[in-house]
């Protein structure tokens, strides 16, 4: 499943079956992250769905309830995951773009989400941040969400190294494992791959609310 090693969520103990109906295991041993539940609490992994065993024709209509860009831990941190909360038939997951910084690789509208701040006028990206900027940035956020919260998914092509979402509304989402209109990295100045091996379904998976994912 790409970068992702374990889909875990902690709950409360009375909520552990539930859990356990959806697939998940009570763990023991914590490898996620130096963390011991409380006496109410217990930690359950599971194991995601990629975009194509969850199927893209189940996501069809499906609405948009809110976005993130902080899906994905490696204990100490995020992995930058894009993440959109979508609610239809299946209730509400997340559908995930399980890359570092994916905000970096993907396109709405031909624009992309989110890139360093020396490219912001290169790039002009939805989401703008910076040093001395966090107004702009909570501005940014707020314009995307409201962009983005009740449009409805018409249709999903998914390719072995592309995926396009069509929106309600005229929007498109999209990425590749490689385009020109992503922006450099800011360490080395040159554009990077989405990923180096696999195919793009599988940086793509479905999660339940109330879990994330660690590399």
């Amino acid at each position: 499943m790409g970068l992702v090693k374990e889909n875990f969520t902690i709950v409360r103990k009375e909520e552990q079956k539930l859990w356990e109906e959806r697939g998940f295991q009570k763990i023991r041993k914590y490898p996620v992250f130096h963390y011991k539940p409380n006496l109410s609490e217990v930690m359950m992994l599971g194991r995601p769905l990629t975009i194509s065993e969850f199927g893209t024709e189940n996501l069809i209509s499906s609405k948009i309830l809110d976005y993130t860009l902080y899906k994905g831990s490696y204990g100490m941190g995020g992995a930058g995951f894009f993440g959109l909360k979508l609610e239809g038939e299946f209730g509400i997951r997340w559908l995930v773009y399980c890359i570092w910084s994916s905000g970096e690789h993907l396109l709405l509208d031909d624009r992309i989400i989110e890139c360093h701040p020396k490219f912001i006028e290169k790039y002009h990206p939805w989401i703008v941040w910076g040093n001395d900027m966090h107004e702009m940035y909570e501005k940014t956020c707020q314009d995307l969400k409201n962009l983005l919260s009740g449009l409805e998914i018409l249709n999903i092509d998914l390719q072995e190294h592309a995926l396009k979402i069509q929106l309600s509304g005229n929007h498109m989402l999209e990425t590749f494992q490689k385009s020109d209109k992503f922006p450099e990295q800011a360490g080395t100045g040159r554009k990077r791959l989405s990923y180096e091996t696999g195919s793009m379904s599988e940086y793509w998976l479905l999660i339940y609310d109330k879990t994330d994912l660690h590399v």
